[in-house]
This record gives C-alpha cells, sequence and structure tokens, in this order.
C-alpha cells in the first residue's frame, strides 16, 4: 500500500490491504459514541477494528489513541486484552470550554499510549516559551530564581559553568554574598534583552557552538543532566528546552478548522515525537480533518489516511495541498 495517501472509505475494509508489522504508529482519534443523530458518530466494528491494529503494527510499535467516556475505557481494556501494553496518559488541555451549555465546563480529552511490545517512550525537549506560553506565573518564578544568582556566587558559577562550557556542577552550600552588579545601559535594559532573546531567538554568531546539541545516553539533546542547582534548572530549560508533560495545552484555531472534532497539528507533532523518529510510517483509521497527515509532513515521516465521509474527506485534501504548498512539497 503506498504511504502519504488518505484513502476516502471505511477503515477496517482499508486496513485489510494494509501489510502485516508495517506500521510504526497508529494515530486514532475513533468517534466516542456518545453523541446523538450524528454523522460523526458513526459504531464501528471495535473488535475487528482492533485486531487490524494488531496485525498492521509492527513489532514494538505503538498506538496513541483519543478519547472520553465508558467506549474509551473500553477501547483502553480491549488493547489490554490483545497483550499490548500501556506506556502513559497525556491529558489535552484545550484551553476553551467545548460544551458550554453542559453543568461542568469541560476543557480536556485524554490521550493514551501503548505498545506492542517493549518500546519505550521517547524523552523530548520542548521549546521554553512553547511550554510556559500558558504559565506566566511560572516564567516571573524563574525570573525571580535567576535574580539570586547576583547574591549567590555558587549559583553565578554554575550558571556560567553551563552557559560557557556545558557543564552542570553539584548544587553546593554557601554563605549569601550580596554582591552590586551596575553598568549602564545605553540601548536596551539587559534584562529585557535577555527575554527578547528567548521570545525571538538570538542572531547568529561568527563562534558557532555544537556541544549543547549532542545527544546524551538517554537520547536527549542537550547537557549533562542537572544535579540539583535550581538556578542551572532554569538556564537549561531556557538553553535546551524543557522535558515534555503529561498535560499538553495546545489551544485549536476555530475560524479555521474544517472539522468539528479537529486536532492541532503541533499536538500530534508532540504526540509523535514521544513515540516514533523520522521516516516512521504512521496509519491514522479516522483521519477527519488530516491533522495527523500534516504533523507527519512536517517532521519528515510517512503518513496512510483513511475517512469514510466523502465531504471530509476532499477538504482535507485541499488541506493537505495548502499545507503541502507551504512546505514546497510536490505530490
Amino acid at each position: 500500500m503506498e504511504t502519504n495517501i488518505i484513502y476516502n472509505e471505511d477503515c477496517i475494509s482499508g486496513m485489510n490491504c494494509v501489510p502485516d508489522n508495517s506500521i510504526d504508529v497508529v494515530c486514532t482519534d475513533p468517534p466516542y459514541l456518545y453523541l446523538k443523530n450524528q454523522k460523526l458518530d458513526r459504531d464501528f466494528d471495535e473488535a475487528a477494528f482492533f485486531a487490524q491494529i494488531k496485525r498492521v503494527l509492527k513489532k514494538d510499535g505503538f498506538i496513541v489513541m483519543f478519547g472520553r467516556g465508558t467506549s474509551f475505557y473500553r477501547w483502553n481494556t480491549s488493547l489490554a486484552d490483545l497483550g499490548f501494553t500501556f506506556k502513559e496518559e497525556f491529558i489535552w488541555d484545550k484551553g476553551y470550554c467545548t460544551s458550554p451549555l453542559m453543568p461542568i465546563s469541560r476543557i480536556h480529552e485524554t490521550v493514551s499510549i501503548h505498545c506492542l511490545g517493549k518500546g519505550s517512550i521517547i524523552k523530548q525537549k520542548i521549546p521554553y516559551l512553547e511550554m510556559k506560553k500558558y504559565n506566566i506565573p511560572g516564567i516571573l518564578q524563574d525570573l525571580c530564581r535567576m535574580k539570586t544568582i547576583l547574591k549567590n556566587p555558587l549559583s553565578l558559577q554554575a550558571v556560567e559553568n553551563f552557559l560557557k562550557a556545558n557543564v552542570v556542577d553539584f548544587e553546593g552550600s554557601c554563605n549569601p554574598n550580596f554582591t552590586s552588579v551596575s553598568s549602564k545601559v545605553n540601548v536596551q535594559n539587559r534584562c529585557a534583552s535577555v527575554m527578547r532573546s528567548i521570545d525571538e531567538g538570538c542572531n547568529e554568531k561568527s563562534i558557532i557552538r555544537t556541544d549543547l546539541n549532542r545527544k546524551t545516553g538517554d537520547g536527549v539533546t542537550g547537557a549533562s543532566k542537572n544535579k540539583g542547582n535550581k538556578c542551572v534548572t532554569v538556564a537549561q530549560s531556557i538553553e535546551i528546552g524543557m522535558n515534555e508533560k503529561s498535560i499538553i495545552k495546545e489551544t485549536p484555531n476555530h475560524y479555521k478548522a474544517i472539522h468539528p472534532t479537529e486536532k492541532p497539528v503541533r499536538l500530534i507533532e508532540r504526540l509523535l515525537n514521544l513515540v516514533c523518529k523520522e521516516n516512521a510510517v504512521v496509519l491514522d483509521p479516522f483521519s477527519g480533518s488530516a491533522s495527523t497527515s500534516i504533523a507527519c509532513l512536517n517532521t519528515n515521516r510517512k503518513y496512510i489516511g483513511f475517512e469514510i465521509d466523502e465531504e471530509y474527506y476532499d477538504l482535507s485534501q485541499k488541506r493537505i495541498l495548502e499545507a503541502s504548498k507551504e512546505l514546497k512539497i510536490n505530490f
């Protein structure tokens, strides 16, 4: 079966054409089966569906599954019965309420990750401001923590060692040393300049370091693991990013959405980064708006999709074409 194609057909019959053990990751958002009189909530043969998933996945392949309610817990149990190993659960924080008329404002969906074998979650670093863009108190706390290095020579030295030599020191104890630092700034406040560089990036320099981009033993890009100094922890997070968290906040763009349950492309990218590398083959049995396909294009992965509804299939093809033009990919 060809990759980088979405097929306009039922996923269970379509997956019959997918070879055994040929898929690295299944990323799926099945009908949640709780809506009334909605074409999106088509019943499907769950036993046949998950049996096909097990057949097409490679050894140590993953399934990343969105869901909610009774059906979601049933699906997780079905995967366990088929021999899948539960690996992790994530909460997608939408940042808005999808059902304003309900007694509880529900602003999240759940994602579970299972493995068919002994695969491991891949540790990921997320850029500092992407992780903290909705957490202004957290940024202010980090700023306050960084201010303390002017009063703590050991912390100041530890941060300097990290920034200059990519070395992380053990945290030690010392007495406060109230050192005043002063200099005239003619153009811009230096603290504000630092925050601007975090937000917008820094100009390229005539000396280019590559040691901060090396791979560590656990596959994570960056310096050796932090030994405890909190100021260095903040400096590390700004320099090389923060570990992915189990609650991911990505707000959808309602004005451009083509599907009622459309997932943000960046959300799918972050989830895929946890379970597969570049050139992996990703199957989305309920393709919908093609967010998974576009996430694969953006991250140099291959995709196969199935979408039974002709209207959404046509809309998703247009969306993929637009995304491919931005990436200058020929189809």
